[in-house]
Parts: C-alpha cells; sequence; structure tokens
C-alpha cells in the first residue's frame, strides 16, 4: 500500500479544495512559519479517525473547520479524503480485515452543529469500521505512522506503559486488544444479565409458591359460587312470580281510580286554556320588551363598533407615514450604494484589461527566454564533453604522476618511519607489558564488586516479591470482604423484598372479610382494627388469632354513628359485612375479668399487649380465655374448672365454655389452623426490620474494613512501585557494570594480541628496508617522462575550462529570467481569474439594489392609496355613530310603553289562577291515592328489575329463562346441608313443597362462605401456568449465559495468550536492532529497552535506556533535544525494521538535529524507501535536497493556504520525459555519514513549477 493523494476542503487555513497527489519515495511539504503546513499532517491523522481536538492543536473539534478571515466567511463544513493505492489484500486479511478493492478512499465530514460522517469509497460507515481497517497495518491515528516534533517528546517521557501502545502496534495485537475490550464488555453485560436473570428467578420461585396457594383457593371459590349460582337464580325466579301476582292486583285497584280523575281534569284544562292564553299574551308583550331592550343593545354595539373603527384607522395611519419613511430612506441608502458597486465595477474591469495584456507581453517573453536557454545549454553541453574527455587525460597523466612521486615519498618515508616505527615499538612493548599487569588487577577488582551488587539485587528482589506476595493476600482479603458484603447486601434485599411484600399485604388488609377491608377503604370514619392495635409473642400468635377468631377483623370507629354510616355505605355499594367495635360505646356495669394464676394454662390477657383505648374489648374478648399446650390439656383443663373458661391451644385449637372443640386443618392458612396469621405478619414486619438493620450495621462494618484494607493496599502498591524502581536502578547498574567488565576482558586479549603483533613487526621492518631501496631506483626514471606530457594536457583544460564557465554564466542568467518569467506569468493568470470572479458578484448586486429601489417606489405608491382609504373610513364612523344615537332614544320610549300594559295583564291572571287553584286541589287528593298505587306498582316493579338485574349481574343468568324447580333441603348426621333438586310432580306425590326460607339461609351460608374466602384472584390459575412456563424459560436462559461466559472467558484467555508470543517476539527484535541503530546513528554509545515488568507481557510498560558515546547512564528525559530525537529516530526505524509502515508522515522531526545528525537521519532515512513512502514537513535544506516531490504551502490571501508544487528531474532526463512527476528512484547503496560530511550534498536539478487549483 501507499498514500496515493490527499484533498482537504475546509480544514483549519485549507478553505478551498486542495489535493496532494503522492508518489512512492519521498515528499517534501515547505513553507514558512504559520502559513499551514503542519495542517497537511493534521489532516492525515484526523481523517484516520483522530478524536481529540486537543491532540490537532485545538480546543474542541469544530475548531477544524475553516473559521473564515476578513475577506472570507467561515465554512459549515470540513472534508478530508485519503487516496490509499495498491491495497494488499492478502496483508489486509492478515489483519482481520476482508476488502474486496485495490484503492480505497476514506472521507471524513465534521459540521457546526458537533454532526460527522465517515465514508469508504463514498459508502457511508462507521468510524469503527476505518479503525478497523487500519488495525495491525501501522497506519492508525496512533500508529509510528504519522511523528511530529511533539511527538518525540512524548514517547521519550510519556510513562512506560504509554510507551507500550508503539510496540502493541508493531506487533498487530491492537486488534486482538480490541476484541479483548469487546470481550470483557460482553462479559460484564454476560455478569449483568446473570444477577438479573437469579433475580428474576428467585422472584419467578416465590411468585410460584404465591400463585399455587391463590390458584387452589380459586378453584374453591368457583365450586361454592356454582353452587350459589344454582341456588340464588331459583330463590331470586320464586321471588320474581311472586311479585308478578302481587303487581297484577294492584295494577286493578289504579284503574278505577282514574276514571274518577278523567272528569275532574277535564274541568282543570279548560280553566287552564283560558289562563294560558292570557299568559301568552303576556309572553308576548315581555318578548316586544326584550326586542326592544336588545335592540337598544345593538345600538350601542354598533356604535362602539365604529369608535374603534375609528381608533384602528388613526394608528393605520400612523404605521404608513412609518413606512413611507422607511422606504425613501431605504431608496437614498441603495441609490448610494449602486454608486459605490458601480466605481467598484469599472476599476475591476480595468485592471483585468490590464492584466489580460500583461498576461500576453509575459508569454511572448516566456517563449523567447525557452529558445535562448536552450540555444545555451546545448553549446555548453558540447564544451562540457570536450572538458570531459580533456580532464580525463589530464587526470590520469596526473595520477600516475602521483603515483610514482607518492611512491618514492613513501619510500622515504618508510625508510624514517621505520627507524621511528622501531624506536616505538620497542617502547611500546614495555608498556604493554605494565598494562597487562593493570588489567589483572582491575578485571579482579570489578569480579567482586559485580558480586556484591548481584547481592543487593537479589536482597531488593526479595523485598519486592514479599511487598507483592503481600498485595496478593490483600487483594484476596478484599475479594473475600467484597463477597461478604454482597452476601449481606443480597440477604439485606430479599429481606427487604419480603418486607415491602408484607407491609402491602398489611396495608390492604389482606386476609380480611371483602365487608371489613371495603369499610376501612372507603370511610374515613374506621379508626383501624383491633388486630393493629394488639402485639403478641410469635409463640402466643396461634392461640390468641383462634382465641380471637373473627374478631380480629373488629373494625373501630368512636361513636355508634359512624357504624351506622360504615353499614349504610357497605349496603349501598354491596361491599358485603363487616363487625364494628365502638370505642365511646361502653357497658357502665361490665366488670373486667382479672387475670389469675388459679387456673390451667397462661391467662390471654398477659400475653397480650394492647392500647388503652380497646383494653375494654381485649378483656370482653379475652377476659375468661387460658392458653394451654394441645387439645388433651384444654379438655383436661376444661373439666378440672367445670368449662369456666375458653381454653386456646398453642397448636390453633379451641375448646370453648359451652364445651365446643374446634379444630383441625383449615386450607389455605399458613398453618392449617389459623385462618389467617394477621398478627404473626406483625411479628413478621417487626422482625424483618430488625434484621434490615443489622444486616446494615454489619455491612458498615465490613464497608470500614474494606476500606482500611484498600488504603492499605494503595500504600503498598506506592511502596512496591517505589522498590521496582530501585531494582530496575540496581539491575541496569548491574547491566552496566557486566558490559564493563566484559570490555576489560576483551582490553586484556586484545592487549595479549598486541603484544604479539610488535614483536612480529619488529622482525617485519628489517626485511622492509632492503627492499625499498631498490624500488626507489626504478621510479625515478619514470617521473621524468611523466612530467612532461602534464604540462601539455593542463593547457587544453585551462582554455576549455574558461569558455565552459562562461556558457555557464549565460545559462545561469538565462535560467534565472526564465524562472521569474514564469512565477511572473502564474501570478498574473491567477490575477485574471480572481478579476473575472469578483466582476460576476458587483453585476449581481447592482441589479439587485436597482429592484429593491423599484420595490420601494411601488410600495410608497400602495402607501398613499390606503392612507386615503382610511381616512374615508374614519369620517363614515363618525356619521354613523350620530344616527345611532338617535334611534336609541326612540327605543327607549317604546319600552316605557310596553310596561304600563303589562302591569294591567298580570292583574286578571292573578284571579283566574286563584280559582283554579281550588280545583286542582280536588284533583290532587284523587292523584294522592293513586300515586300510593303507583308507588307500590313501582316499588315492586323495581323489586323484579332488580331481581333480574342482580342475577344478571352476579351471574349473567337472564331470569326469565330460568325454569323453576322444586328444591329439597337435608341434614346429615354431621350438619352438612344436602341439596337435592326433584320435578314438581315428584314433590307432589311426597306432599311436600320448597322450603324457601331454608333455601334463602342456604344461601346466605354460601355466601358468608365466599365471603370468608376473601379476595380471590381469579386469574392466578393462568398465571400459575405462565409463571412454571417462565420458570423453566427463564432457568434455559440462565444456562445459555452460563455457557456464553465460559465462552468468552476462554475467548479472552486465547487472545491473551496469543497476544503474550506476538508481543514477546516482536519486542525481541526492535530491542535488538535498536541496539544496533542507536550505536550506528550515534557513532557509538549504548542504548537498551527493557521491560517494567517482565512477568506481565500483557501491561508492562517499556523502558528506554541511553548512553549516547562519551556520557554516563541517565535518565533519557535529560538528553538534549537532538539526542531525543536521534534516540526516537532509532527506535522509529528499529520498529520498521520489523514492520514497516507503508507510509510515514515525519513533521518537523528533524528541526532540532544539527548538519551531522541531519545527514546520519538522511542515511537512515533512505535505507528504508524500498519499504515505505515518506511525506516530511520540513525547513532543513538537507532534508528537502532527497525529495523527490516537493510541496510548498504559501499564503498569498491572508488565512488561507495555497499549495504551489515543485517536481525534481534528473539532470540526464531527457525533455520529452519531463512532463511526467516520475520521482527520483532511491540510490541502491548509501554513502557512510563521514564519507557526506566530507563530501557536501549536492545535485543539479531542473525544477518546475505549477499553481495548485
Amino acid at each position: 500500500m501507499y498514500l496515493k493523494n490527499l484533498t482537504v476542503l475546509g480544514f483549519k487555513s485549507f478553505a478551498d479544495k486542495t489535493s496532494l497527489n503522492f508518489q512512492p519515495g519521498i515528499t517534501a511539504v515547505v513553507g514558512p512559519n504559520g502559513c499551514g503546513k503542519s495542517n497537511v499532517a493534521d489532516a492525515i491523522r484526523w481523517v484516520l479517525g483522530e478524536q481529540s481536538a486537543r491532540a490537532l492543536r485545538g480546543g474542541e473539534m469544530a475548531d477544524v473547520i475553516f473559521n473564515g478571515t476578513d475577506g472570507r466567511r467561515p465554512l459549515g463544513m470540513a472534508e478530508v479524503s485519503l487516496t490509499i493505492g495498491d491495497v494488499d489484500a492478502e496483508q489486509l486479511k492478515a489483519a482481520g480485515v476482508e476488502m474486496a478493492f485495490n484503492e480505497i478512499t476514506i472521507t471524513r465530514r465534521i459540521f457546526r452543529d458537533g454532526g460527522s460522517e465517515y465514508y469508504i469509497n463514498k459508502v457511508p460507515c462507521r468510524l469503527r469500521d476505518i479503525q478497523q481497517f487500519f488495525m495491525g497495518t501501522g497506519m492508525g491515528k496512533t500508529s509510528y505512522s504519522i511523528m511530529a516534533q511533539g511527538h518525540i517528546t512524548q514517547i521519550i517521557q510519556s510513562k512506560p506503559e504509554d510507551r507500550r501502545m508503539v510496540f502493541e502496534e508493531a506487533a498487530g495485537i491492537t486488534k486482538f486488544k480490541a476484541q479483548k475490550k469487546e470481550s470483557l464488555r460482553k462479559l460484564e453485560h454476560t455478569d449483568q444479565n446473570l444477577l438479573r436473570v437469579e433475580d428474576l428467578i428467585r422472584e419467578v420461585k416465590r411468585q410460584i409458591g404465591s400463585l399455587q396457594r391463590q390458584a387452589g383457593k380459586a378453584r374453591r371459590y368457583k365450586q361454592v359460587a356454582m353452587e350459589l349460582q344454582h341456588l340464588d337464580t331459583q330463590l331470586a325466579r320464586h321471588q320474581f312470580d311472586t311479585l308478578q301476582a302481587e303487581i297484577s292486583q294492584r295494577t286493578h285497584e289504579g284503574e278505577q281510580l282514574r276514571a274518577e280523575m278523567e272528569d275532574l281534569s277535564q274541568s282543570v284544562l279548560r280553566s287552564e286554556d283560558e289562563l294560558q292564553q292570557l299568559r301568552h299574551r303576556l309572553s308576548d308583550l315581555d318578548a316586544e320588551i326584550n326586542a326592544s331592550r336588545q335592540q337598544g343593545l345593538e345600538l350601542k354595539g354598533q356604535s362602539e363598533h365604529h369608535e374603534h373603527r375609528i381608533q384602528f384607522n388613526d394608528e393605520r395611519l400612523r404605521e404608513l407615514e412609518a413606512q413611507n419613511t422607511k422606504a425613501f430612506r431605504d431608496i437614498n441608502e441603495s441609490e448610494e450604494r449602486i454608486g459605490y458597486a458601480r466605481q467598484e465595477h469599472v476599476a475591476v474591469t480595468q485592471r483585468l484589461s490590464e492584466s489580460q495584456q500583461k498576461l500576453e507581453t509575459l508569454r511572448g517573453e516566456l517563449s523567447a527566454k525557452q529558445q535562448a536557454v536552450q540555444t545555451v545549454e546545448r553549446e555548453l553541453i558540447t564544451r562540457q564533453e570536450e572538458l570531459r574527455r580533456a580532464q580525463t587525460e589530464a587526470f590520469n597523466s596526473s595520477q600516475q604522476l602521483s603515483r610514482v612521486r607518492n611512491e618514492i615519498n613513501a619510500l622515504d618515508l618508510q625508510k624514517q618511519g621505520n627507524v621511528v616505527r622501531l624506536e616505538k615499538l620497542s617502547s611500546e612493548k614495555i608498556q604493554l607489558e605494565e598494562e597487562r599487569g593493570r588489567l589483572d588487577s582491575r578485571l579482579t577488582e570489578f569480579a567482586a564488586n559485580v558480586e556484591t551488587e548481584k547481592l543487593s539485587v537479589v536482597a531488593q528482589r526479595g523485598t519486592v516479591e514479599e511487598r507483592q506476595q503481600r498485595l496478593r493476600d490483600i487483594q484476596g482479603e478484599i475479594n473475600s470482604v467484597s463477597h461478604e458484603l454482597d452476601t449481606i447486601l443480597r440477604a439485606q434485599a430479599g429481606v427487604k423484598s419480603r418486607l415491602n411484600v408484607l407491609e402491602q399485604l398489611q396495608g390492604s388488609h389482606e386476609g380480611f372479610s371483602a365487608g371489613a377491608q371495603a369499610a376501612l377503604k372507603q370511610s374515613k370514619l374506621a379508626l383501624g382494627t383491633l388486630a393493629d392495635r394488639i402485639r403478641v409473642p410469635d409463640q402466643y400468635v396461634v392461640a390468641v388469632e383462634t382465641a380471637l377468631g373473627h374478631h380480629l377483623q373488629l373494625v373501630l370507629t368512636e361513636q355508634p354513628e359512624a357504624a351506622q354510616q360504615i353499614f349504610a355505605d357497605l349496603s349501598a355499594n354491596k361491599k358485603g359485612r363487616a363487625n364494628i367495635g365502638c370505642l365511646g360505646l361502653k357497658n357502665p356495669d361490665f366488670k373486667p375479668a382479672v387475670a389469675t394464676d388459679d387456673a390451667p394454662g397462661e391467662s390471654a390477657l398477659k400475653v397480650i399487649e394492647a392500647d388503652e383505648s380497646i383494653a375494654y374489648l381485649i378483656n370482653g374478648l379475652l377476659g375468661n380465655t387460658r392458653i394451654v399446650a394441645d387439645l388433651a390439656a384444654a379438655t383436661a383443663a376444661w373439666q378440672q374448672t367445670n368449662g369456666a373458661y375458653n381454653f386456646a391451644t398453642l397448636t390453633g385449637d379451641l375448646l370453648n365454655r359451652q364445651g365446643i372443640f374446634t379444630g383441625g386443618y383449615l386450607s389455605g392458612s399458613a398453618n392449617g389452623k389459623a385462618p389467617s396469621s394477621i398478627l404473626g405478619r406483625k411479628n413478621q414486619i417487626t422482625g424483618l426490620k430488625a434484621e434490615i438493620e443489622q444486616a446494615q450495621a454489619q455491612a458498615d462494618g465490613i464497608s470500614h474494613k474494606k476500606g482500611a484494607l484498600q488504603a492499605e493496599q494503595t500504600a503498598l502498591q506506592a511502596s512496591l512501585q517505589q522498590a521496582q524502581t530501585e531494582l530496575r536502578t540496581q539491575e541496569v547498574a548491574i547491566a552496566t557494570r557486566e558490559g564493563e567488565f566484559k570490555a576489560l576482558k576483551l582490553s586484556l586479549q586484545n592487549l595479549h594480541l598486541r603484544i604479539d603483533t610488535v614483536v612480529y613487526e619488529i622482525q617485519s621492518l628489517a626485511a622492509q628496508e632492503q627492499e625499498g631501496n631498490a624500488k626507489r631506483e626504478r621510479l625515478a626514471t619514470q617521473i621524468a617522462e611523466l612530467e612532461t606530457r602534464e604540462q601539455s594536457v593542463v593547457a587544453r583544460v585551462a582554455e576549455l575550462g574558461a569558455n565552459i564557465d562562461t556558457l555557464r554564466q549565460q545559462r545561469d542568467t538565462a535560467l534565472t529570467a526564465l524562472n521569474d518569467t514564469k512565477v511572473a506569468t502564474a501570478t498574473e493568470e491567477q490575477l485574471v481569474r480572481s478579476f473575472a470572479g469578483q466582476k460576476a458578484p458587483l453585476e449581481a448586486r447592482i441589479r439587485e439594489l436597482e429592484q429593491l429601489i423599484q420595490t420601494r417606489q411601488t410600495e410608497i405608491g400602495a402607501f398613499a392609496q390606503r392612507k386615503t382609504q382610511a381616512e374615508g373610513e374614519i369620517a363614515d364612523s363618525r356619521h354613523q355613530i350620530e344616527r345611532l344615537q338617535h334611534e336609541r332614544e326612540q327605543v327607549g320610549q317604546r319600552v316605557t310603553e310596553l310596561g304600563t300594559q303589562k302591569t294591567a295583564q298580570e292583574g286578571d291572571i292573578e284571579l283566574r289562577e286563584e280559582g283554579l287553584r281550588e280545583r286542582r286541589k280536588q284533583l290532587g287528593e284523587l292523584q294522592g291515592r293513586r300515586g300510593a298505587i303507583d308507588i307500590e306498582l313501582t316499588q315492586k316493579t323495581m323489586q323484579v328489575q332488580n331481581l333480574r338485574q342482580r342475577i344478571h349481574e352476579k351471574y349473567q343468568v337472564n331470569l326469565d329463562d330460568v325454569r323453576s324447580e322444586c328444591i329439597t333441603i337435608t341434614y346429615a348426621d354431621e350438619g352438612a346441608p344436602k341439596v337435592e333438586t326433584v320435578s314438581p310432580e315428584e314433590m307432589a306425590n311426597r306432599g311436600m313443597a320448597t322450603d324457601w326460607d331454608k333455601v334463602a339461609e342456604q344461601v346466605a351460608a354460601l355466601q358468608t362462605k365466599l365471603d370468608d374466602l376473601g379476595p380471590v384472584n381469579h386469574a392466578s390459575i393462568e398465571e400459575y401456568e405462565e409463571a412454571e412456563t417462565r420458570h423453566a424459560f427463564l432457568t434455559q436462559q440462565h444456562g445459555d449465559l452460563v455457557a456464553a461466559k465460559a465462552q468468552l472467558l476462554e475467548i479472552i484467555n486465547k487472545i491473551n495468550n496469543q497476544t503474550k508470543v506476538m508481543f514477546a517476539e516482536t519486542f525481541a527484535k526492535i530491542r535488538d536492532n535498536f541496539r544496533v541503530l542507536f550505536t550506528e546513528i550515534f557513532g557509538g554509545g549504548k542504548a537498551d529497552l527493557v521491560l517494567v515488568d517482565e512477568n506481565d507481557l500483557l501491561e508492562s510498560g517499556v523502558e528506554i535506556v541511553a548512553k549516547p558515546p562519551g556520557k554516563q547512564l541517565q535518565s533519557i528525559s535529560l538528553l538534549s533535544g537532538g539526542e531525543q530525537t536521534m534516540t526516537a529516530v532509532a527506535l522509529l526505524f528499529s520498529i520498521y525494521q520489523v514492520k514497516p509502515s507503508p507510509f510515514c508522515v515525519l513533521d518537523e522531526l528533524d528541526a532540532p538535529l544539527d548538519e551531522s545528525n541531519i545527514n546520519r537521519f538522511i542515511r537512515v532515512l533512505q535505507r528504508f524507501l524500498v519499504h515505505s513512502q515518506f511525506v516530511i514537513i520540513t525547513h532543513n535544506k538537507r532534508t528537502i535536497g532527497i525529495a523527490d516531490i516537493l510541496y510548498g504551502v504559501t499564503m498569498q490571501e491572508h488565512g488561507v493556504s495555497k499549495i504551489v508544487s515543485v517536481k525534481f528531474h534528473k539532470q540526464d532526463e531527457p525533455a520529452a520525459d519531463r512532463t511526467s512527476a516520475t520521482p527520483l528512484v532511491p540510490p541502491a547503496a548509501v554513502p557512510a555519514v563521514e564519507a557526506e560530511e566530507d563530501a557536501p550534498h549536492k545535485r543539479e536539478e531542473t525544477l518546475e513549477i505549477v499553481m495548485a487549483k
């Protein structure tokens, strides 16, 4: 892959659409400070997904949108598109990205309202898709492919954990870390879902237990209700038939009274007709009076309307005057603006014409100067070729002469040097022997010091391991405490849930009869129940509830009137029956029972705590009640006291004073004995509240303990970090010592080798002396011949050199003039386009102002017409007001005359009404008698309707359709009634008739049985089945979540193992490369990369250890700016050796480097051109000199960046090929840094300057 194109629009200072094309090799972006060249790097980083506005040198993301200048408005959108060519599908597939294109364009847009869009090949996508595409390729926004000067400080001075990100990108594990993060997020959600499902399962289990009881109760209710419906409908049918017979009899009596009333009614009607005529006349008078008064009001309303009309038109006139004034002002301002616009239009037209003429002149000069340059260049090439041949000949001769002379001089010097060398070698041998002794001593001393420091490291490592073990112990304690706290809080939540349910049951009076519940809910006269005001220990709850029975549901009121009101409400609303105790109704002769210990068992009065207000009731209900253990004890005690007491047992049985036993199992109750544990529920609520307070106290204590452990953990972590830092310092020192020890050993070995070499060299010097004398005689003869030939060639070279210098001066002058003409031509073309663009808006503005003037003149004419209309309406309204005032006076006189006539008519009506009242009195007496019969008929009819309605509402049965049946009710030995339906014939044969009173009693008994069952959830049967189904579903879901959690943990484990291997392998390679490259770049020294915690490959940070030549080992942050930059360059290219990024953007990375380091930087940079494409933002001339394509960033318009491209070509490239932007091919071999410093970098180039559109 390589970076092919970057297109920006509205991004920072690039207001206009700007496109930069890139080619393999090096592209340099240059320009003065503040011109916007670093915005190119920001645009690349932004389109790759950068989300930090601070990283883009802004306060918020909207700051990247062009904010306008003095001459331009701000834009509402910024857009950057990055095109990447030669996409390697296999490489992307290896990184986990599927892509079917060999070229992609990534686009990012942002709007001022905060909205943003992302595209891949113009298809909308997510930011996550772009990030995933670049994961593992080394091209992400946080990767090492974009490196700015500020990032050097970030890499060098950042924390080891933050520095690790660069190595992770190189290792290609960022995608795996993203997958791990996603898996951890899913794992967290799975744990949360597990908790929710477990809570739901517990809740459903609790509901199943409750619904199972409710469903059983609903089935019993259904059976009793069916039996009740049969008897109740038969009883209603019997009552219906009886009422129908009575209605028939009373109807006949009413018909007789109706005939008598008819005669008297005719007389009354005649009188009423006469009286009605008089009243009609009176009504006509009233209507006429009201009409006259209404006419007066209408006339008054019309007058007020005209007055409002006058006020409205006055206001209209004032508004029209203001609008007219504004229109004249707009006309004057528009005429003034037209004048200015026309002047500006003339000026622009004139400047456009001048620029066009100047452009034609420049184009002619450009053509002539190009021809002149070509002529001089052809002549120069010819002379340079002749000079090259002459220089080659002179160079060969000079080289031969120099070689011979050098050989003679070398022989002379060798002879002299041999003498001196022999003396030095003898002295050096003595010194080397002494140095060998000193090195032996230093090696012994170093070995002892290294051993001591190793023992110190072992001790420090023990300290670190001890603190790590303590940290693990503390973490275990924290986990244990957290688990204990979680257990307590879960238990507390369960208790709170139970308390909430019990409080809801208590608040809704669950277990009370329907009548008692209705009285407590609907009546404000109820003061609560008897159960609310007593407290009983748990062991006596069953016994007391059994003894009190239904009296527990006793509704308390203050006075008997309140009880009567409650009963009336219950009857009216048909809400059932209730027992009521009046606190203000006491028997003055009542003697309270005294609790004694003489009788067997425990007195019920002693075990009950009751409010003083109900002590009278409790004494009356339980004064003669004793509590014993069981039914056998109760029987013995009853016999002992001759039935003087009621005996209640702890198991829920009762033996009253009459000798009647009550006991057995009662379905639907909590214990099978008491009908409803109302008192037990109160005790449970009290106990649960105490449990909640106790659990909260335990939770507070455990939280305090957890806080103390966490505080100790924090302090120990800080201590551990300090100990680890000291350990790393000691380990680095030992590594340094070991390196120096190895260097000393190597020096000693080299010293032995040097001594042997000195001895051998002394022996060789004697043989060299003899060979040198013979060779010197042969060389002296060759020198004379070579000197003669050299003089002739040098003269020819000097002559050709002078001619070439003259031609070069001519060519340079012509090229300078040509380039100046090109720049002037490009500038003038830009001016022509600018003036042409300014002309059209000015013409449009003039037309717009002229149109505005015409509009305002039309409005002025309309204002005059509307003013005349308003003035006419004012005059008309004033005339109408005068006319209406006269009409109102006439209407007033008419109302007075009609009032006099009305008074006379009312007197006549009064006399006639007196006679009519007497006849109506007689008719009323007859109607009273008839009314009594009608009322009785109505009551009977209402009773029939009520029967129909009650049966229909209660059973959804039509009473007319019910067939009358004969019913017998008999009682078995155990007292249970037996209901039987027989035919009328069989009843006649038996000589029996249905006893409807017994039927009514049985209906009441069945209704009471239903009421005793209390509220019934009829939907509980279906709800129970649904709860069972839901429980099975939730259980399956729980199993699926547990399996999913195990799968996620397995995935995370695999990712951890794989990333460990990948990171370790990549880190080892980068570390080896960094050691070598650091030494090469600095010309010595040493450096290393060290993991902070080698046992934690997943999270361990990376430390950089650097020691430039001649310096002691020190913190990397203390290095100079240039040394930090070169260290970062060494690290960057060490990573590139392992995993090169397809392209690299360097933003003023070379700014802190001096000339020598620039040469080293260039040498290393050129080594990687084969693998990567480089975009360099720089000011440095040497860096610019190696670029293949050069982009210049300028601000021809203040605040708006423009691009000027410069393409470099080889000097010997054919002219026909110079139209393409083919970059220079990187050199196959790069000279050494020292050679570059001795021979400054030079390259002859031809420049093409093109203004980018």
